[in-house]
């Protein structure tokens, strides 16, 4: 009768720490989306300048084999990874979507790095003026860990999207 009167759905706050640790930590990352129904993460980077496809196509190919060897190397089987990329002109957004079952905090890094080097500044990165020290970049990478680690034992339902807005990191549940 009275929409309105009924109670909104609160995001999990597990899960909302964890999407907005992810946006403090890694300032390339322009937004991410946890999906509870695949139970995934996608984070989106955003590119600034003209791309052709093959641009696109060697850098999926690039991320695509060090993404590989890095599960190799860590000994992570069954990892689930998704790479596309919206738009060629202008700005464009490289969305990564990986299971949160095998996901690390040094893949993450890994993933970031593999955007810097291969577009450099044509990589949009946000930071609010000062680049954060590295003992709490650090403090911030083992809360991150400790959250993905709650996140793959908790039931987590819904889809909650985290992105930047200006100098602030904003959660919410979709």
């Amino acid at each position: 009768m009275f929409d309105f009167l009924k109670k909104t759905k609160k995001p999990n706050p597990d899960a909302s720490k964890l999407l907005a640790s992810i946006l403090v930590v890694f300032p390339a990352v322009q937004s991410v989306t946890y999906d509870s129904k695949d139970e995934t993460l996608e984070f989106s980077f955003a590119l600034n300048g003209k791309f052709s496809q093959e641009d696109i196509e060697n850098f999926l190919a690039y991320v695509a084999e060090s993404v590989e060897t890095f599960h190799h190397l860590e000994g992570l089987g069954g990892a689930k990874i998704e790479l596309n990329v919206e738009g060629v002109y202008g700005t464009c957004f490289l969305n990564v979507r990986r299971d949160v079952a095998t996901l690390t905090c040094r893949e993450l890094s890994l993933l970031t790095e593999l955007a810097f080097n291969y577009f450099g500044d044509r990589l949009i990165e946000e930071y609010d003026g000062s680049i954060p020290d590295e003992d709490y970049l650090i403090a911030q990478e083992d809360y991150l860990e400790q959250c993905l680690n709650n996140m793959r034992q908790l039931r987590v339902e819904g889809r909650l999207v985290g992105v930047r807005e200006r100098e602030r990191v904003v959660v919410y549940a979709r």
